[in-house]
């Protein structure tokens, strides 16, 4: 993808997983039949929501640090059952707006690529977005900065001119690490997740919110959350 002419050169940075589609329904499905397969209690619930964000692998190991191998494989195996998420209302005609300004588009998760490039395809997006960095490419994963600078470099970006929106603990705290921009993707969080975050300045709640944000000229003022 060719930057427009009258495009400011910046590029936004996308968290997959509640982010751009809406994944947690089939992940609370999937990690529900992990606690009946393995006769796990309500704290490996609790364990498991409150490590949202993290790679798999290290969500298991805080959920149970002596059988996580087996929690890992469990939870891939039923969750290649479950079908696609569902895309976020707003998000295809947020990428294909960005994508007309010629802003460039990348996708960093600490989901495998092979599932990511998948879902993508699934909703008619994956050709929109010029990087995917997956939980495999790029060591050490999330929260540390790796895979979101590196996708940065690789969309030729400055730091500076890098926007990064996500859902989670975990993508505040990969772009604080990075000094990169980070925008809350709150379109998707409860009520309850949302008060968690009350101390971030940068919000948006619904997708289209992020337009103005990449494509308006900076003013050094920021922008706060949305009302």
């Amino acid at each position: 993808m060719t930057p427009s002419p009258n495009s400011y050169h910046r590029g936004l940075v996308f968290d997959f997983d509640g982010t751009l589609v809406d994944s947690y329904p089939l992940i609370e499905q999937a990690f529900a039949h992990v606690m009946r397969t393995h006769r796990l209690d309500d704290s490996a619930r609790e364990l498991f929501r409150r490590s949202r964000g993290l790679p798999l692998p290290e969500q298991m190991k805080l959920v149970a640090p002596e059988m996580w191998e087996e929690l890992v494989a469990t939870y891939r195996s039923v969750d290649a059952t479950l079908g696609h998420a569902r895309v976020f209302r707003g998000i295809p005609t947020l990428v294909r707006k960005l994508e007309r300004a010629g802003v460039p588009l990348g996708v960093v998760s600490c989901k495998r690529r092979a599932l990511i490039e998948a879902e993508l395809e699934a909703i008619g997006l994956r050709s929109y977005f010029n990087v995917v960095i997956g939980y495999e490419d790029v060591t050490p994963p999330k929260p540390a900065p790796d895979p979101l600078l590196a996708a940065i470099a690789n969309l030729g970006l400055a730091r500076s001119s890098a926007i990064y929106v996500g859902d989670s603990m975990v993508d505040l705290q990969t772009g604080r690490a990075a000094r990169v921009r980070t925008v809350l993707a709150a379109w998707g969080l409860t009520p309850e997740l949302r008060a968690a975050f009350g101390r971030h300045r940068l919000w948006a709640t619904r997708p289209s919110e992020m337009l103005a944000l990449v494509l308006t000229p900076p003013n050094g003022n920021g922008h706060k959350r949305a009302a």
